[in-house]
């Protein structure tokens, strides 16, 4: 990827130099920018999700909540994970403030590297292997690719998983527009000190035909965020096409290309922290990561059909080809082997490879009448290749020794069944449904020649129940069962593992008493058995049985008048252990409360914002320590609050050319607060991100 910067070279040169009559053609063809624009409303039936607009949250049978473009592009977000943060029910753990490593908790369910959360980008799995590894260790999506977030925290159980016992992130693509467009931006992230990070993207495509369309996305990440030991350099580089084979059929393919290098500062040893939390005492960690994702999806819209009134028919076939490594500083002794602030002995590597493909077909079939049924039949099969290596090289004498040299195969087939059961003009709407997983693995240790098979079999039911009592009020319910099969290097040191599963109920309402103005409420309750737990302690794998979380979350939303809008999140999380030595204790990493507060203005071409959030303490250990240890491995988490403030400005538009700038200052007091078990740097404090300045400008023609 080092001709990365000819490749955003020669996406200019091909916007640029694409015949102006053709583009004039196109333009003065009104018939075919309407068809492209009918087409691509099309969307298939089966899909819950829908086009993951905020329209579809409205009648949606389960909490959920869309970020819109225009909030992304206004709300001082620096990363797209950054944006979730002011989603209720949402906590990110943010070492970097550059979005490369989201670690993102969704009701209170966590895990390093956000292993317990299922992330999609158009409905894709966005996990280095669904099954085997869900963590995003490699997040091959930038901002400038995505043009909302979809956060569904309930009713998605049966069609999307696994790992989906929280719910839902979608990450959805811009749509390819119906002319040439090509969209330049440039960010650059003072972070003080001399830090300076920087963005640049562009992109550009169009539908080139009444039929064909491209589009193509790049990004590099380039600079230091706040600290030091920061270097980072991301590129990310996409391709995709739409051809409509027919007004009712059309083919879509992508190819994406990821490679990231960074620098991680890592974590603080108490002293060091009150000293300066922009200082690095791991000069030897670092991550690399490299992918190459592709995707094929055909869509058909079948008509009426033997019994059915309407059937659409899609299938996806997805694959990726990735390695990732962390290496980090150790010391010999296990005792030492952790700790931040003593000198390293080890260079230990980590080296991952990943080769992940599935496919899934999927059938939506309608009955319209008194009654009406919406069924959706699907079924994936999925076939993933993990090579898994750690070794460590002396610095004192420069011998490697191989650690471990495991290789892990799944097997993986799950098929879902739904109907959507619709009474009173489709006012009520009651959704049985089950999905089937079935899992296949083996573990191979090369170096010493022991093989673990792992197998599960899990039946996982759901019922939604959504009721339109007036154009005003939504109510709705849901039951659903959900899981998550064990992980790689859980299989190691266990014997046919029993996946994570919970029961997750949720019942809540919408209301919308006048245009830009509405207010969300949910109840939930998630009720998760067998779950895995690592002791940043001892570094070993517990099941801490069961554990309980439930909880309140409400979002309001006011308009007095359309150039104002007001927002306010609130949410309630009691998560505790309901078994084990530390039982009635919560859960480690949980805040009981959070508040998201925001305001945006539209001046005429000037837009200002101002958005905060507040995360009450948390704790880091199963027993709840109230009193941080000497190595800073356990302890309580203290309480939070972040300002964010963000104006726009629109300098030129005229014809189809835009050109708009934005100024932003995130963390705007400069607060200090920190996390710990962050993943390679599990002892010490990990500093949060101080004050930063965004300035940014966006050129579209």
């Amino acid at each position: 990827m080092r001709d990365t910067p000819r490749l955003l070279a020669l996406s200019l040169a091909i916007a640029c130099a694409l015949p102006a009559t053709a583009l004039r053609a196109a333009d003065d063809d009104q018939a075919m920018r309407q068809k492209a624009s009918d087409l691509q409303a099309i969307t298939v039936q089966g899909n819950v999700l829908g086009a993951s607009r905020t329209e579809d949250v409205r009648t949606y049978a389960g909490s959920r909540q869309v970020i819109a473009r225009k909030d992304l592009d206004t709300g001082a977000y620096r990363s797209l994970d950054d944006a979730l943060q002011h989603v209720p029910g949402v906590k990110i753990f943010d070492e970097t403030g550059t979005g490369v490593l989201p670690q993102i908790m969704l009701r209170g369910l966590y895990e390093s590297r956000s292993g317990r959360v299922q992330v999609l980008e158009d409905g894709i799995p966005l996990s280095l292997a669904p099954y085997g590894q869900t963590s995003l260790s490699l997040f091959p999506v930038t901002m400038n690719q995505i043009d909302r977030i979809d956060i569904v925290r309930g009713g998605a159980a049966v069609q999307y998983g696994p790992n989906n016992v929280g719910g839902v992130i979608n990450l959805v693509s811009k749509p390819i527009p119906e002319t040439w467009t090509t969209v330049l931006g440039e960010k650059v992230t003072a972070g003080g000190k001399g830090k300076f990070l920087k963005d640049s993207s562009v992109s550009t495509g169009g539908y080139l035909t009444p039929d064909f369309g491209v589009q193509m996305d790049a990004d590099w990440l380039k600079g230091q965020y706040w600290r030091d030991h920061s270097d980072t350099d991301v590129k990310n580089v996409r391709l995709r096409t739409e051809w409509w084979l027919a007004d009712d059929k059309v083919l879509k393919a992508e190819i994406g290309r990821y490679v990231a290098n960074m620098d991680l500062a890592g974590a603080l040893s108490v002293a060091d922290y009150r000293d300066n939390p922009r200082d690095a005492t791991r000069p030897l960690d670092e991550f690399t990561g490299r992918t190459t994702r592709s995707a094929v999806t055909y869509q058909q819209d079948l008509g009426a059909w033997a019994l059915f009134d309407s059937s659409q028919f899609d299938w996806t076939t997805f694959g990726a080809e990735s390695t990732r490594n962390f290496v980090v500083g150790m010391r010999r002794a296990s005792t030492q082997t952790w700790s931040p602030d003593l000198p390293p002995q080890l260079r230990q590597s980590a080296p991952r490879g990943f080769s992940v493909y599935g496919t899934e077909p999927r059938l939506s079939l309608r009955i319209d009448g008194a009654v009406s049924q919406q069924w959706t039949l699907g079924v994936r099969a999925e076939r993933e290749d993990i090579d898994f290596l750690v070794g460590n090289t002396g610095l004192d004498n420069g011998v490697y020794t191989l650690a471990r040299n495991w290789k892990f195969r799944d097997r993986a087939f799950a098929a879902y069944v739904s109907d959507a059961i619709g009474f009173m003009d489709d006012r009520l709407t009651v959704t049985p449904g089950v999905r089937f997983e079935h899992l296949d693995s083996d573990y191979h240790d090369l170096a010493t020649g022991r093989t673990t098979q792992n197998n599960i079999r899990n039946s996982l039911p759901g019922l939604t129940v959504g009721f339109k009592v007036s154009p005003r009020w939504y109510v709705y319910a849901d039951a659903q069962r959900s899981l998550r099969a064990p992980q790689v290097t859980q299989i190691v040191f266990g014997d046919n593992l029993d996946s994570e599963l919970a029961w997750n109920y949720e019942a809540g309402m919408r209301f919308f008493p006048a245009e830009g103005t509405s207010l969300n409420v949910d109840a939930y309750r998630i009720d998760f058995d067998k779950q895995i737990a690592l002791d940043n302690t001892t570094r070993t794998y517990g099941n801490l049985g069961k554990t309980r979380h439930q909880g309140v979350e409400a979002q309001f939303e006011w308009s007095p008048v359309k150039a104002l809008k007001f927002d306010l999140g609130y949410a309630y999380l009691d998560a505790k252990q309901e078994s084990g030595q530390y039982a009635g204790q919560r859960v480690p990493y949980t805040s009981r409360n959070q508040y998201n507060v925001g305001a945006s203005y539209d001046l005429g071409e000037t837009t200002l914002a101002v958005n905060g959030y507040y995360f009450s303490k948390a704790f880091t250990d199963a027993a709840n320590t109230p009193v941080e240890n000497a190595i800073a491995s356990i302890g309580p988490l203290p309480s939070y609050a972040v300002w964010n403030a963000q104006v726009s400005h629109v300098f030129l538009r005229e014809k189809t050319s835009t050109l708009k700038g934005t100024l932003a200052v995130n963390n705007l007091a400069d607060h200090r607060y920190y996390f710990r078990g962050i993943d390679t740097s599990p002892w010490g404090r990990e500093p949060a991100p101080g004050r930063t300045f965004t300035a940014g400008v966006e050129l579209a023609f």
